[in-house]
């Protein structure tokens, strides 16, 4: 009998370290949205919970979850990505990851402001056997219809995390996510 994602969910014990809590998750799902408010940490456990992965791509995005462009410069943001893990793999031009045949882990920084050939491009790739995704929002309602290629949502606090129901994101989405 095939496990059911709730049960897989409900073996995951969350603590308060929050790389570790994506590593748990990681263990069991492909496709992966990290979720949390500003300063939470998103980016930083992430990559510190891939420490041992190889083949680690990035995937930037000049501008936040509310349109704003990143602290300093997007430039001084992408040298701290690098200082985190160095062998990570900026990536400026997503098409090229289409060509790619070893497995990799995406890590796609960010959804809101994304022309819709990118939003396109992003849901290709999750669909790819040899790509693990692990998107990053700061406010899950912008992920729209993308939100049915994720397999498991984290929410992150500065005290741990919890797995949000893939029906209630979807009801995020749909609901708040629409456009004025």
């Amino acid at each position: 009998m095939k496990t059911r994602e709730k049960d897989i969910s409900r073996k995951i014990a969350f603590t308060d370290d929050n790389s570790d809590n994506i590593k748990k998750v990681l263990e069991y799902y492909k496709n992966v949205l990290i979720c949390g408010v500003k300063g939470v940490g998103k980016i930083t456990n992430t990559v510190k919970a891939l420490s041992t992965n190889a083949n680690v791509y990035y995937v930037g995005n000049p501008v936040d979850y509310e349109g704003k462009t990143r602290p300093g410069s997007y430039e001084k943001y992408l040298k701290y990505i690098l200082s985190l893990r160095k062998d990570i793999r900026i990536v400026d031009n997503i098409a090229e990851l289409f060509t790619l045949k070893d497995e990799i882990t995406l890590i796609v920084d960010e959804i809101y402001g994304r022309s819709e050939e990118q939003l396109s491009q992003i849901s290709r790739l999750a669909d790819m056997k040899n790509i693990r995704m692990i998107q990053i929002v700061g406010c899950m309602k912008y992920m729209g219809a993308l939100i049915d290629k994720i397999d498991a949502i984290i929410e992150l606090h500065l005290d741990g995390a919890f797995m949000i129901d893939k029906d209630l994101a979807r009801a995020i989405c749909e609901i708040l996510g629409k456009k004025e």
